[in-house]
């Protein structure tokens, strides 16, 4: 039977939706897991959310005579994109730069926080990103255990109307578990005690 208990928007959950840790950090096990503070939190991203994509290429297998029998995949790929908006955010520099070319300076009596990226063309490495989203009491997780910014060009954009916005076009490799990723939802419709 339909219910619309089991549909919702991809609206970013309050308190974080997007959060890295480096590669290897144990994987949240549900919806409602907490995460650890090796867990990032990256803060907003644009208004148009988060996309993933699967991306399969086939050929056809033909046997003599000309019928085809069978579909061969020759290609796979999973990945996932956004634009990070919080451009004076160091985690969100680090993620897109990487750990050695982000420098943090503390906040003082004569200044705030200080973020220095020295970039060298070095590519960040592969991490551990999680989205998590509410709508509604319903919740909606996707972890990418293994995933890297494999972002081929772009271009930023400095003006008097726009956000600084970080690109990422993300690509997600399998884990030792062969797991691309991993969607964990919880409709929210409790038991009555």
């Amino acid at each position: 039977m339909s219910s619309k208990q089991r549909v919702m928007a991809g609206k970013p959950k309050v308190g974080g939706a997007v959060f890295r840790a480096p590669l290897g950090t144990a994987l949240p096990t549900s919806a409602r897991t907490p995460l650890p503070d090796t867990y990032i939190e990256l803060g907003y991203v644009s208004a148009d959310g988060w996309s993933r994509k699967v991306d399969k290429a086939y050929e056809a297998v033909n046997a003599w005579g000309g019928d085809e029998v069978s579909k061969s995949r020759t290609e796979h790929s999973v990945g996932f994109s956004m634009d990070l908006i919080e451009n004076l955010n160091a985690a969100t520099q680090t993620a897109k730069w990487g750990t050695a070319a982000v420098k943090v300076t503390p906040a003082t009596t004569d200044h705030g926080n200080l973020t220095t990226v020295t970039y060298d063309g070095d590519d960040t490495g592969p991490a551990v990103w999680v989205f998590d989203m509410e709508d509604q009491g319903k919740l909606h997780r996707t972890v990418f255990p293994n995933a890297i910014d494999t972002t081929e060009s772009f271009e930023q954009t400095f003006s008097d109307s726009d956000v600084v916005a970080l690109p990422f076009d993300m690509s997600a490799y399998r884990d030792d578990t062969g797991t691309y990723f991993i969607d964990y939802t919880d409709d929210g419709a409790t038991k009555a005690a």
